[in-house]
């Protein structure tokens, strides 16, 4: 079965799929943000991400949710699509214990999203404003990069400078040793 990827768009969707979703979009309208986006089937899978890099002519990244084993502090990092993500070299880099995947119901209560649909966009959110913003430093490097609208059929290309300007949030910057699959 293809995957399918509209084409691309500007402006936000006519429905909204969730709260936080809407958000997004009422903000980046708010702040000014010039962004695109593209609608799909649900972004997932490597196989997926590669659909979508073709369809904005941009790769795309990924985004996790993490938190300490007590479940109160939590780390929101952005990395590669492609390159696999080590619990033990993400936490050396920080100088934190390691760190385990936010399950779903806390990635709903601080993002607003389901998995697959974790955004930074999350971040303009009340409930993830302790919550650490962390990125590889060469995609904080990228001009624009791809990223859910809080929903894993809805992606949105935007400039690094405007998502760091809109969430009020500079990244910490760390170095992902491991190598792209």
């Amino acid at each position: 079965m293809e995957f399918y990827t509209s084409e691309i768009m500007t402006g936000a969707p006519k429905e909204f799929k969730t709260e936080t979703q809407r958000m997004i979009y009422e903000r980046l309208e708010k702040d000014g943000i010039e962004y695109t986006r593209i609608e799909s089937d649900p972004g997932i899978s490597m196989d997926d991400c590669l659909n979508i890099d073709r369809a904005f002519g941009i790769n795309t990244v990924k985004t996790i949710l993490l938190t300490n084993r007590q479940k109160n502090k939590f780390w929101l990092y952005v990395t590669h699509a492609r390159k696999p993500f080590i619990t033990k070299e993400f936490g050396a880099s920080l100088g934190i214990p390691r760190v385990s995947f936010a399950d779903e119901e806390l990635m709903m209560h601080i993002l607003g999203t389901a998995h697959g649909a974790a955004t930074p966009f999350g971040l303009i959110r009340a409930e993830a404003k302790d919550v650490k913003f962390v990125m590889d430093r060469d995609v904080a490097a990228r001009e624009k990069i791809v990223i859910t609208d809080g929903d894993p059929c809805g992606f949105i290309a935007v400039r690094n400078e405007d998502l760091f300007r809109m969430i009020g949030k500079e990244p910490v910057l760390i170095e992902n040793p491991a190598e792209c699959q």
